[in-house]
């Protein structure tokens, strides 16, 4: 998941610091220069977005059913709330049912945040 915003931030950087050097008087060191702040900055925004932006109602989550035996992905769901780590929220799994969880990571490089089961509601048909 952030995987993807890394390289947008790299393809804007990367643009600018090229634009810069070809439309201003910039010397070629300058250039560089402006890449490797460009490249800093998108690791650090990278690094901290999914802290600042916590987890959002209709993102897309991974629930796991117990913490403490490994698993990268769980099953998938959306979010019905808005959170932070160690909130409560609801999900809505792809079958219909909603569940009940605590989150417990925000995403990986290229997995979803992940939410541990509380409660699990089943529909009755």
């Amino acid at each position: 998941m952030r995987l993807m915003l890394f390289v947008k931030l790299m393809v804007i950087s990367l643009c600018a610091s090229l634009l810069s050097f070809a439309f201003l008087s910039v010397a070629p060191l300058d250039a560089l220069k402006l890449m490797a702040a460009g490249t800093v900055a998108s690791i650090a925004i990278t690094a901290f977005y999914p802290e600042v932006r916590g987890i959002r109602q209709g993102d897309t989550v991974s629930v796991v059913a117990d913490s403490a035996i490994p698993s990268i992905i769980g099953r998938l769901g959306t979010a019905a709330a808005a959170g932070r780590k160690n909130d409560r929220i609801r999900i809505t799994l792809q079958n219909g049912s909603e569940v009940l969880g605590v989150i417990e990571d925000y995403e990986g490089l290229i997995s979803p945040p992940r939410i541990r089961i509380l409660y699990e509601e089943r529909p009755v048909y």
